[in-house]
């Protein structure tokens, strides 16, 4: 098990998120600290639409599902509660002129 995790702009591009998320009480210590940096861009590329944490809109009440809100609901059902909150920039440089500029959402959850 560990102290620490990092996700760093991994999440948007599983499979399966909400099962990768759910394993963190399995290999994180109590008082351990998890670190998941995304920017939430999901892409059926990469992961099917009904594993989206959020990004549409609930199909009864045609309200807006937000993937900040629903991963903090996820997290906190698994016994992590949210102890740092920031917007991250980053650069990814795909070839030599081309460059995306993104700013994902980092957030720090410790271990109960």
């Amino acid at each position: 098990t560990f102290d620490g995790v990092i996700m760093a702009n991994l999440l948007c591009r599983l499979p399966d998120p909400i099962s990768t998320i759910s394993a963190l009480p399995k290999i994180v210590n109590a008082g351990g600290v998890v670190v998941l940096v995304t920017p939430f861009t999901w892409l059926e590329e990469f992961t099917p639409r009904s594993k989206w944490l959020g990004g549409f809109q609930d199909s009864m009440t045609q309200e807006p599902i937000y993937s900040k809100d629903q991963l903090k609901e996820i997290m906190e059902s698994l016994g992590f509660v949210k102890i740092h909150e920031e917007q991250m920039p980053l650069v990814i440089r795909e070839h030599r002129r081309k460059y995306q500029y993104i700013v994902s959402e980092a957030t720090g959850w410790r271990k109960q």
